[in-house]
């Protein structure tokens, strides 16, 4: 836009948009046609003593006269439902147009242009805003930086990137880069709730241009900026509750607080690696974490560790080429599972939707490689499943039935692997080439160990631990795998 005539441009576009034609502008304002002309040529501008009620004036017309597709356009792109609303956002960026043409000191850009709420009513305005503004059609730059765990339910499930029990995001969108900062020390591991929200975020936002760091610049604050947007800083009482908020549409305030935010962003305080379990077996890190003491695992979906060695080397020898690294080090990893299960130090609870949707979808992930099984087949390997149980009379597994809550009941749920040193997530976001997160902090790893605890001791309202139940559970889904094969 040219900076000498902001002004006349800024108002032919908007009386082109609402299609209002010169002379109904000019018959209300009571003033020749030819002076609005001049207006938006850049040949004249209003005075300064009447710019106030010409804005006024034109702002109402478009508001008032503008046709449906354009007004629902413009709600959109200031991201309000209120006419006055509305109509304050135009005159603001009118004004603010007037006065760059004119060369006076632009009051609108520095305080007018930001809306300021002390102790909101809502606790999530600001975030239904930034969910609204953020239009995944297009590349997008995103910063954050957030108290996520001192926030209140809804404020966690939107900045979390969660709607309507589903993740926002749902296919991979390299083109979308977010940097997301937060103070790790405020998430409880006693905090079930938190820590699978946690995940499902992770989850939700490895599909993106996604990278995690801490800070404790993060507490009591909520900041992010989407650039050419929208931007917003809340500050946070010491009981979450948010004291104040600013907001802000301005290009160069949005800007300024990205840059602001990425400050607090370093590779050394990175809280994962994001790598492929090609490469863990690779680096022999697979193997690693079967070796350490105190397995823990929690199972979201079926997978290679659990399935009959017929089927096993079957599907080594179609996933992987005979002199591949990985299919060597693959094929000792299973062998040694098998003995692993034998073991007092070994804890696993699986999920009994991951072995429904088995028996319903066939869907097995073989050193995440996705595999399809047939009915017949599925039966069998739950028939396994169940003898698994039978000959490690020792194994302690425990059974979660539903799930923790019920935001993620339409969330298939993760896997996440525990032992003394190597801590990884198995994330199901439906790419399996872009799921597997290493967890390289110590305190997250604390985080992680606590929650499973957690769960294993105290959540006996989800979590099954009498054998016969779980026998009996298998039972159910082998029969219906009967079923499911005699019309197959």
């Amino acid at each position: 836009m040219d900076h000498n005539n902001c002004f006349g441009q800024k108002l032919g576009q908007l009386l082109v948009a609402a299609d209002i034609k010169n002379l109904t502008v000019a018959q209300n304002l009571k003033y020749d046609v030819s002076y609005i002309s001049k207006w938006i040529s850049g040949k004249a501008v209003p005075s300064k003593k009447n710019i106030e009620s010409i804005a006024n004036l034109v702002c109402s017309l478009v508001i008032n006269n503008g046709s449906s597709a354009f007004k629902n356009q413009i709600r959109k792109e200031y991201n309000v439902d209120d006419d006055g609303l509305l109509r304050d956002a135009l005159k603001r960026d009118l004004l603010a147009a007037y006065h760059e043409t004119v060369g006076d000191f632009d009051y609108s850009k520095y305080v007018n242009n930001a809306s300021v709420v002390i102790r909101p009513e809502g606790q999530y305005p600001l975030l239904q805003d930034y969910a609204k503004s953020v239009d995944t059609a297009k590349p997008v730059e995103i910063a954050i930086l957030a108290d996520l765990f001192s926030l209140d339910h809804m404020s966690k499930l939107l900045l979390a990137g969660m709607e309507e029990h589903h993740f926002r995001v749902t296919r991979e969108r390299s083109d979308i880069h977010l940097h997301f900062i937060l103070d790790i020390e405020q998430l409880d591991g006693h905090s079930v709730y938190d820590v699978i929200l946690f995940i499902h975020m992770l989850t939700n936002y490895s599909l993106l241009d996604f990278t995690l760091s801490q800070s404790k610049a993060a507490k009591g604050k909520l900041m992010f900026s989407v650039i050419k947007h929208y931007a917003g800083i809340s500050m946070l009482t010491d009981n979450g509750q948010i004291l104040c908020t600013v907001s802000s549409r301005d290009r160069e305030v949005g800007h300024s607080i990205y840059d602001n935010i990425i400050t607090y962003e370093s590779p050394d305080q990175n809280l994962f690696s994001s790598l492929t379990l090609a490469s863990m077996l690779e680096t022999h890190e697979y193997m690693q974490l079967l070796l350490e003491k105190n397995n823990r695992w929690l199972v979201g979906h079926m997978m290679e560790l659990f399935i009959t060695k017929d089927l096993f080397d079957r599907l080594l020898e179609r996933e992987f080429s005979e002199d591949n690294l990985a299919r060597k080090e693959a094929s000792r990893a299973y062998l040694i599972a098998q003995n692993l299960f034998a073991r007092e130090d070994v804890f696993i609870m699986i999920y009994n939707s991951a072995l429904t949707n088995f028996m319903l979808s066939g869907e097995l992930d073989f050193f995440n490689k996705k595999v399809v099984l047939g009915a017949k087949e599925r039966k069998v390997q739950l028939e396994h499943f169940k003898d698994l149980l039978d000959v490690q009379s020792d194994l302690r597994i425990k059974m979660i039935s539903g799930g923790f809550s019920d935001d993620f009941r339409y969330i298939t749920n993760p896997c996440i692997f525990l032992s003394d040193s190597i801590n990884y997530l198995r994330l199901e976001n439906n790419y399996y080439d872009k799921n597997i997160l290493l967890i390289r902090d110590n305190k997250l790893r604390e985080i992680f160990n606590t929650f499973y605890d957690k769960i294993w001791i105290d959540r006996q309202d989800v979590v099954v631990s009498e054998r016969q139940l779980i026998l009996e559970q298998l039972d159910n889904l082998i029969n219906a795998a009967g079923l499911l094969c005699d019309v197959e």
